[in-house]
């Protein structure tokens, strides 16, 4: 049985680009790479990828890592 994505209102939309955008400056302002933060969050670099671009697939778990 395939799962229904929930539709996120633009006001989540907006809120979860703005979460990815302050995660990023923060690895920015630290001079840390993407691998080094995604290692330190038990990540893979590419969900990192997706997190700091606000993807709407994401658990708020590894957002909270």
């Amino acid at each position: 049985m395939k799962s229904k994505k929930g539709v996120l209102l633009p006001k989540e939309q907006r809120i979860l680009k703005e979460v990815g955008e302050n995660i990023k400056l923060a690895r920015l302002r630290r001079n840390l790479t993407a691998e080094q933060v995604a290692e330190r969050a038990n990540i893979a670099r590419s969900t990192l990828w997706h997190v700091e671009k606000g993807s709407d697939h994401i658990s708020i778990g590894i957002l909270l890592r």
